[in-house]
């Protein structure tokens, strides 16, 4: 595929999302047959996929998801930032839609480099005298590899895939699943879609492959690790619906998390998880250092250009809608409504003022990146896997399994650490602790790119009329605070797009619907 078939692309611009040629070799690349002669070169290939998560972790990659549904709404003279996600009006060739394809794949790619290569010394057609260190090592580093791939395809399918029903996924349409890297012009060659239980398939059978490499490697927080590898199975069985594994996966992380990554229990040590990136609820962090290792500047969106003389005149897009912020019904006694949302007296492009909450979840790092240019602030380490979703699948799956009491006990755990003085809760109704567990997921991973996902899981649709905080400050018209969207709207799946359609003759026909 024109997306698919690349050796190393050139990184996406850190600040947002920037689309790149994919059919050419980049710069900073070599030709294929020059390289992977040595362990060396095993290891700068598996440094590549490191530094491609900072950004497909950061900025868009992570808000598109969120802008698009009910928490947040565009201030008065926005400058359109994710605008057709916001408007639901989104066509196959928006470029926000285009460049997630392209960087998902492009990182896709490397994985398949990278692996191919590593199949090759495994059959000792490459490094036939490599020692055994060298060759636990790089299969180690396959291990990443693996994984990288599971989670590129699993974050693809959420977006450009319809919901996963075990029922009928068979016969629902997946992705174009690539595992070779074999650059060729011959479009008669590349993939067309598969099913999505195909797609999963593969997804599992790399997380498989991946937690058999990895062995008895040290955990750091900064590396893939058997805990990010077993949370990414949790989330995908709960997706997928299999919720003896969600159950499974996600229990054993909780039975581990005092060890290795505690929930925060008051709102100092919960905040500085934002504003210092202190890792204490992390399962996986990316590392990120100023100023030529950093991702995109998440907070940027909710906080607008940092202007260190004048933050008052500070212009954002996005301020959280008054249904998120009434969600936090404990007040500041949640130490979440603490962390996420900060008073703020707005003045918008368009003059109007008054006194709202913004969105602080990306403050940026004033500790271990800070001294950064302007255009760098707002900048926070990503957070792939924190241990709180992991309570949060553990409820899920056990209330769709009809424990409605360990369903609970999940829920009321995640509560107590984040609710000052919380008293545990006992629900006699199964859907009203079906509706506290979805909200509680909702006030917990609001920002982190979950939210149209689970709508789309759950088959809900939203509504935003009347949610604002002011309508003096907000965008309003029927596209914007008077949206309504049902939840069988096509657009919950995202069009393959137009490029990638052009190129690919074995795509015809493969649209996904409305498009």
């Amino acid at each position: 595929m024109k997306k698919i078939h690349i050796l190393f692309a050139t990184l996406l611009a850190a600040a947002g999302l920037v689309s790149c040629d994919m059919e050419k070799y980049p710069y900073n690349a070599v030709e294929e047959s020059q390289y992977m002669k040595s362990i060396g070169d095993f290891e700068q290939a598996h440094t590549g996929l490191y530094s491609n998560y900072r950004t497909i972790t950061t900025g868009g990659y992570v808000l598109l998801p969120d802008i698009q549904c009910d928490d947040f709404q565009a201030v008065s003279g926005f400058s359109n930032t994710y605008g057709n996600q916001y408007r639901w009006d989104f066509q196959t060739t928006d470029g926000n839609i285009e460049t997630i394809w392209s960087a998902y794949y492009s990182t896709i790619a490397r994985c398949n480099f990278y692996l191919n290569n590593y199949d090759k010394v495994v059959a000792g057609e490459v490094l036939p005298d490599i020692s055994e260190a060298d060759m636990t090592q790089i299969g180690t580093w396959a291990a990443d590899a693996y994984f990288t791939r599971a989670y590129c395809y699993y974050m693809l399918s959420t977006y450009f895939c319809q919901a996963y029903e075990p029922a009928t996924a068979e016969s629902t349409l997946g992705l174009p699943v690539q595992l070779v890297y074999s650059p060729t012009s011959d479009s008669s060659t590349y993939p067309g879609r598969s099913s999505l239980k195909a797609t999963y398939d593969q997804i599992l059978s790399d997380l498989d492959n991946a937690s058999q490499l990895w062995q008895s490697q040290t955990y750091d927080k900064y590396y893939i690790s058997i805990f990010s590898i077993m949370a990414l199975q949790a989330r995908v069985a709960l997706n997928m619906k299999d919720y003896p594994t969600a159950i499974s996966m996600s229990t054993t992380l909780i039975n581990n998390s005092a060890s290795y990554f505690p929930l925060a229990t008051d709102a100092a040590s919960f905040r500085a998880i934002w504003n210092e990136d202190s890792n204490q609820e992390s399962i996986w962090q990316i590392y990120m250092q100023s100023p030529s290792e950093l991702g995109a500047a998440t907070g940027s969106t909710f906080w607008g250009n940092y202007l260190p003389n004048t933050p008052e005149l500070q212009q954002m897009d996005y301020i959280p809608s008054q249904s998120l912020v009434d969600l936090y019904a404990d007040g500041e006694n949640d130490i979440r409504f603490q962390a996420f949302l900060a008073p703020y007296h707005l003045t918008t492009g368009t003059g109007s003022s008054g006194d709202v909450y913004i969105f602080d979840k990306y403050p940026g790092n004033a500790v271990s990146l800070g001294n950064l240019s302007v255009d760098d602030h707002f900048c926070n380490m990503s957070k792939p896997f924190r241990i709180a979703e992991q309570y949060l699948i553990a409820a899920e799956a056990y209330m769709e399994s009809n424990d409605t009491e360990n369903a609970a006990a999940y829920l009321n755990a995640l509560r107590s650490a984040r609710i000052i003085g919380y008293t545990a809760q006992t629900f006699n109704n199964p859907e009203t602790l079906r509706t506290a567990i979805r909200d509680e997921r909702h006030k917990e991973l609001v920002g982190e790119g979950f939210r149209l996902n689970d709508l789309k899981r759950w088959g809900q649709g939203f509504d935003r009329t009347g949610t604002e905080q002011d309508a003096n400050l907000t965008q309003n018209g029927l596209t914007y605070t008077g949206l309504v969207i049902s939840a069988d709207n096509f657009r919950f799946t995202w069009p393959i797009p137009k490029t990638e359609m052009d190129v690919n003759p074995q795509l015809a026909g493969q649209q996904n619907p409305g498009y």
